[in-house]
């Protein structure tokens, strides 16, 4: 069955339900569960970046490690074989090298609605690495 499970998270809504849905079948199978996060460095937070003096990329950078590392402590309590991970860069981009990296045998992502700012800037995540992992993948709705 699944041997490393990978999931995109982000703390949000659509990254919890994917969190919850990894941590189940990590728990049911005896999987590592891998988290990992994306410091967004392209689109939006390139173009806030590049017009302030603020670190963005430093404070968001931050921001995910924390929450990362919070959710790894919690899920190391309940038993779970928990591995973090966080890099700069562009979500499909990051996603699938570290799927690949690691030899994910499942990822699973949040589903985010196609209306989204983010969607319209990027493209569909989901829709890139459909066409680039090996392995998978779960759209956690």
């Amino acid at each position: 069955m699944f041997q490393k499970v990978m999931v995109a998270y982000d703390g949000s809504a659509s990254g919890g339900v994917a969190l919850q849905q990894a941590t189940d079948i990590a728990g049911l199978t005896q999987a590592e569960l891998h988290l990992f996060g994306v410091i967004v460095s392209t689109g939006g937070m390139a173009m806030a970046q590049a017009a302030g003096a603020e670190d963005m990329l430093g404070r968001e950078g931050e921001a995910i490690r924390t929450r990362l590392d919070e959710v790894a402590t919690k899920l190391r309590e309940n038993g779970l074989c928990v591995y973090t991970q966080a890099v700069e860069g562009s979500p499909a981009e990051a996603i699938a090298q570290y799927a690949r990296q690691i030899h994910a045998d499942l990822l699973v992502i949040g589903h985010i609605p196609q209306f989204s700012f983010g969607h319209w800037l990027e493209g569909s995540v989901a829709k890139a690495l459909l066409r680039s992992l090996p392995c998978s993948i779960l759209v956690a709705k």
